[in-house]
């Protein structure tokens, strides 16, 4: 799941949205999944995301069961009472714990932190709470209460505190430091209480009696289970009254504090006084000890059961059949302790390690930090399995290695990254708790994978951060950036104008561009939010020689199209989108006017491209793809049937036309076939003149028609280069156009009949590694000194036909081409003298990801 920007949330269940109440229309709006709590909340609160809450006490006021409370990290001054959940629709109060710090609640003095009163189903889950002169937490006449993967710092009281008639009460993965107070009070009329997997230090007055660690009393049924206990020369469980089915199973109970050989302090305790687990006669009954390790402080007694002490295991177990499996021996507990800490870690050679009871109940799935069980190879599985007794389980130290792929059968922007571990001992889940962030919106879990939608093709990355103690330490043990270059899909259209500043379309206006204006054009939806579009970009009416750039932010070297003045010319432009706008600028001295028409845009979804050696689909001068040699008519249509060539379901190609021996000036109109002719154009000639254009255009039913706007006849030619389909197809990465090559200012001309290589070449895909199949780039041909023609190709493959560019002397004129790589390709020269050329590229079509 997503978490929100404001807070990265540790997570322990996957929760059902609460629905509509009884009597409220379908209509009504379902409340939201979260809401959110936050220091740095603004002046109008209403619990979204953009809005927090800027208390705890405000946010329970309006939630409703199923509802999740986000708490953001740093200190909340709050004393909080939640209301009651549902059955399967808990209320929950989750905090904040991860690399930036943990979710602080400090309550006003002597006041609890929550108080949960006559409440049920209710989880408090991932928060630091500091309790002062009372306990931390209160819990009475409750049921079904959570409190986990946090800490607790107590003084004087108990803290947690449960009590009345309070059920179902779990405290799990809790870290605890109890001054003078114990870690948790189990009051008479309690039943049914989970302490699993807490690791709990507890520090004495000398001038105050000691207070037992843990507390239960008239409580039947409680259960602790893989506990770590430190006791600071106290008693370390007692059970009193009438606490019957009673088990302390896996737990480690130690009376000492850990650099202590004995009772310390001025005036010392008694030791005798500190038996490490006491259960009273009142409270044997259907109680069981069993897999613990009890370590008491020397000359106290390790167990009292029913009113006998008992100095050792093997004397314990004799008299009473308890305890067969302990292990009364020092559990090697290390790291320093304090109210921040990760809770007690076993060393190497500690007897705790592989030797707990695998079926206890109670048994928590991980340990205190959220890791899984591990096997040391060296350590005898005594216990049914591999599982440490205690909180913690001692791990090995693992590597970590990261991978980010494209989703397949998903949009071409949604990724999938993974975490994968790789343990020196066996473990029966995965090791550490992952935070991995893309776009400000970090995930945080325990699987290691993340999947992200990206907003727009480029280089795509995800950083990783992974701690093997749950974040307790807000650091991350092992971080890594993990990225991809990821391209767009196609969606075609139908020709629409989007720019004419001849009739005032797109713009306010009806004026030609001033000499070297820039004009930028708003595009409509959904082209707006897309990262690319295709334009058919036309020049018309200017009054001076020059350019014409279309780009998106700073201003290129590359140009699209050169003009004559007098002159009508077209150009297929692919450029990238930045809100919603794309740029154009005149490039000349003159005026001139420009036309646009939207051809398609690249995105998240829609089609990529499979391309193929350019092949001929239509002659009109030699009957391919029509029945007969003659040219078309004035005002003539012409439709080729592109079945034998493209699969079904294709839903534009992409081609490069071309008229020769046009009788008078027009142009010409790329269509699906059986819709209306569309206003715009994809080509203009004039008398006699043989011109080109790319033209990506949509089909219908695997057919395109062409439409001749001119009073005389012309012949047709296209080759056809690829197609958008479904399926798993090239896809296209945009960038800043940028030039490659311009043979003016290397000196070195294209010679008469010779081909040369362009490197195609983009930074960051090159450091991705990724796998660039195909070229988009404006080639301009210019300083003709004889008519002819170019052709482009891969590298290393035979030369086609076909041509891109048809020029006459002295002539200047560009087009879009796409053209296969092996890494480059070629441009060969068709004249009889040498001719110059720019090269500037706009984009890859990138390989499809692997299977």
């Amino acid at each position: 799941m997503r978490v929100g920007r404001s807070a990265t949330l540790l997570t322990i269940g996957v929760l059902t949205a609460a629905g509509l109440p009884a009597g409220i229309a379908s209509a009504a709006a379902e409340p939201p999944d979260t809401i959110y709590v936050s220091t740095t909340c603004g002046a109008t609160p209403d619990g979204s995301e953009q809005h927090p809450y800027c208390s705890i006490s405000a946010a329970t006021a309006t939630v409703q069961p199923g509802q999740t409370i986000a708490v953001g990290p740093g200190r909340h001054d709050d004393a909080i009472s939640p209301p009651s959940g549902e059955p399967g629709k808990p209320i929950t109060i989750k905090g904040s714990r991860g690399p930036g710090g943990r979710t602080t609640i400090v309550a006003p003095a002597k006041t609890p932190t929550f108080t949960l009163s006559g409440v049920h189903d209710v989880v408090i889950d991932g928060m630091y709470l500091s309790g002062g002169p009372e306990s931390a937490v209160v819990i009475e006449d409750s049921a079904d209460i959570v409190l986990t993967n946090g800490w607790l710092s107590s003084n004087n009281g108990p803290g947690v505190a449960i009590r009345g008639n309070s059920r179902r009460v779990t405290i799990s993965s809790m870290v605890s430091l109890a001054a003078r107070s114990s870690f948790v009070s189990v009051g008479a009329g309690v039943s049914d209480t989970v302490l699993a997997g807490n690791s709990v230090e507890t520090y004495r007055s000398p001038q105050l009696p000691a207070v037992p660690a843990v507390v239960v009393t008239d409580a039947p049924r409680t259960t602790l289970t893989n506990n770590t206990i430190v006791a600071d020369c106290a008693t370390g469980v007692a059970v009193t009254g009438a606490s019957t089915g009673f088990g302390l199973y896996n737990t480690i109970v130690r009376t000492r504090k850990v650099d202590a050989a004995g009772c310390v302090g001025n005036p010392a305790p008694d030791p005798a006084s500190a038996v490490a687990v006491a259960v009273a006669r009142t409270a044997t009954a259907d109680s069981h000890i069993d897999y613990n390790v009890i370590d008491p402080v020397p000359g106290a007694p390790a167990y009292s059961w029913a009113g006998t002490t008992y100095p050792t295991q093997a004397a314990f177990h004799a008299a009473t059949g308890q305890g067969a499996h302990d292990i009364g021996a020092d559990a090697k507990l290390v790291d320093a302790f304090n109210v921040d800490s990760l809770g007690w870690s076993l060393s190497y050679d500690s007897p705790a390690i592989d030797s707990a009871w695998a079926d206890a109940p109670g048994l928590p799935a991980t340990d205190l930090r959220g890791n899984p069980h591990a096997d040391k190879p060296d350590a005898l599985n005594s216990g049914g399995g591999f599982i440490d007794r205690g909180a913690t389980e001692l791990m090995p130290s693992p590597a970590f290695s990261t991978a980010i792929a494209r989703v397949r059968g998903g949009g071409t922007f949604e990724t999938n990254t993974t975490v994968t571990t790789h343990p020196e001992w066996p473990v029966d889940g995965p090791i550490g708790t992952f935070v991995l962030d893309a776009m400000d919106q970090p995930i945080v879990n325990r699987t290691g994978t993340a999947r992200f939608t990206f907003e727009r093709a480029g280089r795509a990355c995800v950083f990783v951060q992974v701690s093997t103690d749950g974040f307790r330490t807000f650091s991350a043990q092992y971080t890594k950036s993990v990225c991809l270059m990821l391209g767009a899909a196609f969606t075609a259209v139908a020709p629409q104008r989007v720019l004419s500043t001849k009739a005032g379309i797109g713009v306010p206006r009806t004026t030609p561009l001033n000499p070297h204006e820039e004009l930028e054009l708003p595009l409509p939806a959904p082209a707006a939010t897309a990262d690319a579009v295709v334009l058919n970009v036309t020049v018309t009416n200017p009054t001076a020689n020059g350019y014409l750039k279309v780009y998106t932010n700073a201003e290129p070297t590359a140009s699209n199209i050169n003009f004559s003045a007098n002159q009508t010319i077209p150009n297929l432009v692919t450029v990238r989108v930045a809100n919603g706008r794309v740029k154009i600028k005149n490039g000349s001295s003159g005026t001139v006017h420009v036309l646009a028409d939207l051809a398609g845009y690249y995105g998240n979804e829609g089609q990529g491209l499979t391309s193929n050696t350019p092949a001929r689909v239509l002659d009109t001068r030699s009957a391919v793809g029509v029945p007969g040699t003659t040219p078309v008519d004035p005002n003539g249509r012409v439709t080729v049937d592109l079945a034998s060539r493209v699969p079904v379901g294709t839903t534009a190609v992409l081609l490069n036309v071309a008229v020769t021996k046009p009788t008078a000036g027009g142009h010409l109109t790329a269509f699906p076939p059986g819709s209306a002719v569309p206003t715009t154009s994809n080509l203009n000639f004039v008398t006699g003149q043989t011109a080109n254009n790319m033209v990506i255009a949509p089909v219908v039913d695997r057919k395109i028609s062409f439409a001749y706007g001119g009073s005389g006849t012309v012949h047709v030619l296209a080759d056809l280069s690829g197609y958008f389909a479904p399926g798993i197809a090239d896809t296209y990465l945009p960038f800043q156009p940028n030039r490659v090559l311009d043979t003016r200012e290397s000196l070195n001309p294209i010679g008469p009949g010779q081909a040369i290589f362009i490197h195609a070449y983009n930074n960051d895909c090159y450091l991705l590694e990724c796998q660039p199949t195909a070229a988009v780039a404006n080639l301009t041909v210019t300083g003709a000194q004889s008519p002819g023609y170019l052709t482009v190709y891969p590298e290393g493959q035979p030369r086609p036909t076909a041509s891109v560019i048809n020029f006459g002397v002295n002539e200047t004129i560009a087009n879009q081409i796409t053209v296969g790589l092996a890494p480059g390709f070629m441009v060969y020269n068709s004249s009889a003298k040498s001719v110059n050329i720019v090269v500037d590229m706009a984009g890859f079509y990138l390989a499809p990801p692997p299977a």
